[in-house]
């Protein structure tokens, strides 16, 4: 996808009918602004922090996050910035040990308390719970115990990547390290951290294949519906490749929903995903995620599946990348938990796109319409920086007809950005194509409610293409409309649609 039209979405999709082959041709999409550019590092410090890790909340009408790196003492910062980028805030500079040290995960915002986790840091230097407010107010409300140095191990876990979630006064997480096994841990501690408890340790592994039956090592976060807990475990299971679980917030019942299945040895390849990194999301009553590899062509894939751990399904492949330039057209390697919003998923790749830097995509939570919302550009190879930013660890945040996300690396200081993505409408998703008896096509649509679409047309997809304006439709009140190609003798037409 070469060309940008900031204020365009398209729909894609390629379907053949008899007598017909129509394509509905993907086109431009709106460029992603980076609304903060972290500055850059002077011996690993600098005054706003650097390499954002995790996603962002909004709490009190501002925009909150966390970088893993840079600030004063060069082990991350907490920060709040306006939604147009103004009024940048680092409220909180971490200094480790025994401060909470190095923070990954997205915080969690409740009754004027921002609750997050840190990797590093607290009484044993294996990372913390800490709440804190926008005032710079952090305190730490449980502070992992030290691993054995002879087999990584302890009583509680170690090392939180992920997120927490919140129950009434009860926060979730989970820890990557540690535990009885050393791979990792599900726990619950009160939001005034009085009350610790585990809920599951993850077991051995077996030392030659790397499996278990519960999965090991979970990076993401948990997400609370009703009294069960769900997550994922990024190596493991039956496979080796990971697991999704659930369990109750008693810790009882812990269920391995599903077990990626094994990678072909040479190519790293399986038809379902593997290495589950991130946590879910659930939507009308399935749960969707990501895996960083695995899939049909070994660069991750999008999935969903059952709260019962039925009707398992992979929504995308990622593509292959190219084997020099690491460039392909949808991205790959995702490892950030997905957003749902108005039927459709977002979410964010690390590497691929067409310039190799990681990708923002959508699609539908049927899994058609996939569509590249926005590839991150190059960067200088010698300075690191360009103006979006690069590699996006985390996933975005739906507001309005924007999405908000962080950049680990890149923009004018190449350590990472804050981007904002503006959206006019979703993705316009194709409910039906039909062959009509009378020989003419017709193509539905769901899109934005009352919003106008101009359909455009090609006879031919090869360089130098010619769209040509057909059809200009207004969609009803709840986004649906129509066109109908009457007029084309061709025996192949390409159709575009994007909402000016």
């Amino acid at each position: 996808m070469t060309s940008r039209r900031p204020a365009s979405i398209f729909a894609a999709i390629v379907v053949s009918l008899v007598g017909w082959d129509v394509s509905i041709g993907a086109g431009s999409v709106p460029d992603a602004l980076a609304i903060h550019n972290f500055g850059a590092l002077t011996n690993g410090i600098n005054s706003d922090g650097a390499n954002p890790a995790a996603g962002l909340v909004l709490a009190g009408g501002v925009l909150c996050g966390t970088t893993l790196n840079g600030g004063q003492q060069g082990v991350g910062t907490a920060f709040y910035m306006s939604l147009d980028g103004a009024d940048f805030n680092a409220f909180r500079s971490f200094t480790n040990a025994p401060d909470p040290g190095n923070p990954q995960g997205a915080l969690v915002s409740s009754g004027g308390n921002l609750f997050g986790t840190t990797i590093a840091g607290g009484n044993s230097g294996v990372g913390t719970v800490f709440a804190g407010q926008t005032n710079g107010n952090v305190s730490i409300i449980r502070s992992f115990a030290s691993v054995s140095a002879d087999n990584a191990t302890n009583s509680g876990g170690a090392s939180p990547t992920a997120s927490l979630a919140l129950g009434g006064t009860a926060l979730f997480g989970t820890t990557s390290a540690g535990g009885t096994a050393a791979n990792g841990t599900i726990f619950s501690l009160s939001t005034n951290g009085s009350i610790f408890a585990v809920l599951h340790n993850f077991s051995v592994l077996d030392s030659n294949r790397g499996t278990n039956t519960d999965g090991a090592l979970p990076c993401g976060g948990l997400i609370l519906s009703g009294g069960t807990l769900f997550g994922t475990a990024s190596a493991g299971g039956v496979g080796g490749a990971g697991v999704v679980f659930a369990l109750n917030t008693n810790g009882s019942g812990f269920t391995t929903l599903h077990s990626f299945a094994s990678l072909e040895p040479s190519a790293a390849t399986n038809t379902d995903g593997a290495f589950p990194f991130a946590g879910l999301v659930l939507s009308n009553g399935r749960l969707y995620g990501t895996t960083v590899a695995g899939g049909a062509n070994g660069k991750g894939a999008i999935f969903s599946v059952g709260t019962n751990g039925l009707d398992f399904a992979v929504l995308h492949h990622f593509s292959a990348t190219d084997s020099l330039t690491g460039t392909n057209s949808d991205g790959a390697s995702p490892c950030a938990a997905l957003a749902d919003s108005g039927g459709h998923l977002y979410g964010t790749t690390a590497e691929g796109g067409v310039w190799a830097n990681g990708a923002v995509f959508s699609v539908s939570t049927n899994g058609s319409q996939f569509l590249t919302l926005h590839a991150f550009t190059a960067v200088d190879p010698v300075t690191g920086t360009n103006r979006d930013g690069a590699t996006p660890l985390a996933g975005v945040l739906p507001l309005g007809n924007s999405l908000y996300g962080t950049a680990f690396n890149g923009g004018a200081g190449a350590v990472g950005t804050v981007f904002c993505l503006t959206l006019q409408f979703p993705p316009a998703v194709i409910t039906n194509i039909v062959h009509n008896a009378n020989g003419t096509v017709t193509v539905y649509f769901l899109g934005g409610p009352n919003s106008t679409n101009v359909v455009q047309t090609a006879a031919s997809l090869t360089p130098p293409v010619t769209w040509q304006d057909t059809s200009t439709n207004v969609a009803d009140a709840v986004g649906a409309w129509q066109f109908t190609e009457t007029n084309s003798t061709d025996s192949t037409r390409f159709y575009r649609s994007y909402a000016p």
